[in-house]
């Protein structure tokens, strides 16, 4: 790998908002912004035990637990639609409080919803093997039947810049040697971006940072972060941060202090702010915490 580019700029770090949220310690938990709050559903503890519940936070200190059993599949993201909470899984449902929740459509024989949701252009965008969009959850069109990145699982993903974004990920195949951690798995440390979900670019085939999983994506201050993840190639978590504006070159970013490596982490934009709730660090944890650089979104 080439050298990775020195972070251009100062004055930010992460800062722990609380050790234990009243949230259970979980990781994959769904993140959401909504309704001038940050949101967090679900998750997995270990053992597998799936966590069913939905809390809200106004400052990532404080957390109220608004629902105790939620209706929505069991690891299904969020997204904010159309002033409502929009749960997108297999089956689909909107919420506008998140206590009342109705579902928008049954089980999809087809399956499209297997796809990661994202707002893009006015609508609710899946992508994942296939790219599909929708305007109400109910009636849904096909963009894309096969993405050159299909088969592809546990990568971020995010819209930024006016583009669709992958970072990272497994493919359910051997690598050569076999990674330590999953050895049935092949993790990616490339990008891939389109503006339209047809036509896919692989802006980097190598990026500087390591092969990774479950390694949450997100736009913050006119840049696109990679945060932490699960290195399966060595079996450790990583507590790394990159981000880049174009895709190809990416530069870390270190602060002092900062957490322990992680995998499957919530990340949040709020309040011109960069949050990280929960994750895995073997155990996995309740933490919150916050990140807030002085950056332009154009610089």
């Amino acid at each position: 790998m080439s050298n990775p580019i020195q972070d251009d700029a100062a004055g930010g770090k992460w800062e722990l908002v609380v050790e234990h949220a009243a949230f259970s310690p979980r990781d994959c938990g769904t993140p959401l912004v909504h309704g001038g709050k940050m949101w967090l559903s679900n998750g997995y503890y270990h053992g597998g035990i799936l966590t069913r519940d939905l809390w809200s936070s106004t400052d990532g200190a404080a957390w109220i637990r608004v629902h105790a059993d939620t209706p929505y599949d069991g690891y299904s993201p969020l997204v904010s639609y159309d002033g409502k909470m929009w749960a997108v899984s297999r089956t689909i449902w909107t919420s506008s409080d998140g206590v009342e929740w109705t579902q928008v459509q049954e089980a999809d024989p087809e399956a499209r919803q297997v796809g990661v949701p994202v707002v893009y252009r006015g609508e609710i965008w899946t992508f994942g093997s296939q790219v599909w969009k929708t305007t109400d959850g109910a009636r849904w069109s096909c963009v894309n039947p096969e993405t050159p990145w299909h088969g592809r699982g546990n990568f971020g993903y995010a819209a930024h810049d006016g583009k669709l974004w992958i970072t990272a990920g497994a493919v359910s195949a051997q690598n050569d040697p076999p990674e330590k951690g999953y050895p049935h798995l092949t993790t990616k440390n490339d990008v891939w971006r389109s503006t339209d979900g047809v036509t896919w670019e692989q802006t980097v085939e190598a990026a500087p940072w390591d092969p990774r999983m479950w390694s949450p994506a997100v736009s913050y201050a006119g840049r696109l972060w990679v945060v932490g993840g699960y290195d399966n190639v060595n079996a450790r978590n990583l507590g790394d941060v990159w981000h880049t504006r174009d895709g190809r070159t990416w530069r870390p970013f270190v602060s002092e202090p900062t957490f322990k490596g992680r995998h499957a982490s919530s990340l949040y934009v709020y309040e011109g702010s960069l949050w990280m709730a929960a994750g895995n660090t073997w155990p996995v944890v309740n933490e919150v915490w916050r990140l807030t650089i002085p950056w332009e979104p154009g610089r």
